[in-house]
């Protein structure tokens, strides 16, 4: 089980290793992958540095760390702090209202949010649907990899992302560079 609302460092990893998963799969090597603390510069409490890509490829990978939420969510996985399971409107109102803020920039390519940071309901609904999709294609076994991995050493850097692409994504370890 992994304490969703508070979020701990488990959730946060999940999230960050779906954004590289999504990276490896459409051909970028993530240059990092880290656990950001006491860092007031950042915006987040982790952070991913991926190659630009397309905007395919950017999409893919922005909307990837709420696809593995998905996948979390429906299999039961994820608790409040007293180790509750969070119901669909709880889980919704973190993922995509709190979770997915910088995502969703990202994948639109601006922030559509109005003056309370209240995205369009048709803007946030497209987000869901692109990561529903997605969720059932991504590789879990790495991403569990990649996280539990991200977790236990705080930061991955390119070659180390690759070393364990490489045992889930084979055939793919030779389009993949460090920049």
């Amino acid at each position: 089980m992994i304490d969703y609302v508070t979020p701990s460092d488990a959730a946060i990893c999940l999230h960050e290793a779906g954004h590289a998963t999504a990276a490896l799969v459409v051909g970028l090597a993530p240059s990092l992958i880290e656990i950001v603390e006491n860092n007031p510069g950042s915006p987040g409490l982790a952070r991913s540095r991926i190659p630009q890509g397309t905007q395919q490829e950017r999409r893919i990978i922005a909307c990837a760390a709420l696809a593995v939420e998905f996948q979390l969510y429906e299999a039961g996985r994820l608790v409040d702090g007293f180790g509750a399971q969070i119901d669909e409107a709880t889980f919704i109102r973190i993922a995509v209202g709190n979770n997915a803020a910088l995502d969703k920039i990202l994948y639109f390519g601006a922030d559509h949010a109005d003056e309370n940071g209240v995205w369009p309901k048709a803007n946030d609904e497209a987000f869901i649907a692109s990561a529903r999709g997605l969720s059932a294609v991504l590789p879990m076994a790495l991403i569990k990899e990649l996280a539990e991995t991200l977790l236990t050493e705080r930061q991955l850097d390119c070659p180390r992302v690759i070393e364990i692409g490489a045992k889930h994504l084979p055939g793919s370890k030779s389009t993949w560079r460090c920049s």
